[in-house]
């Protein structure tokens, strides 16, 4: 009896695992969320351009100001009137340099607004200093709801500035 539930149950695991493989299953894989983005039919993302009805252009890291703050992201604005309002992600302090953090895809969610972000986390073992990888992205209105995720589907919070 035994020898019968241990063939159906390795049965079974074969089955299971061949359905996974034939249709991609990967229990631990994120997933990133439902959007329409803005690229272009090449795959490219305009450095500026409207998404929803928001202006936007993706600030370089040699536009931005030296950041040191917790991962996630939080909204900015000059305190002069009518200038434009900013969404800095950060990436958090590290303790190696050569880390990125890249603007890579922009979209719609119904009234959301997507962000994909791209880390690349610094390599090495030597310590070579304080960093804090930043994207920024200006806009020319305040955006209200917004959701910011990895590459690997990880939701970045909001942080206060």
């Amino acid at each position: 009896m035994n020898r019968i539930i241990r063939k159906i149950g390795c049965a079974v695991m074969a089955i299971a695992l061949i359905a996974g493989v034939f249709t991609g299953c990967k229990a631990s894989a994120s997933k990133l969320p439902e959007y329409t983005s803005v690229k272009e039919q090449s795959g490219e993302l305009p450095s500026t351009g409207t998404v929803g009805d928001v202006e936007y252009k993706i600030l370089d890291r040699g536009q931005l100001g030296a950041y040191n703050k917790p991962r996630g992201y939080y909204l900015d604005q000059l305190e002069q009137l009518d200038t434009p309002y900013f969404i800095v992600i950060s990436a958090g302090t590290q303790t190696r340099t050569g880390g990125e953090l890249k603007i890579t895809d922009l979209g719609m969610q119904g009234s959301t607004l997507v962000i994909v972000v791209e880390e690349t986390k610094a390599s090495g073992d030597r310590y070579t200093g304080l960093d804090c990888p930043t994207a920024a992205l200006e806009t020319n209105k305040p955006v209200s709801n917004l959701l910011i995720v990895t590459t690997k589907g990880e939701q970045l919070n909001k942080i206060e500035p």
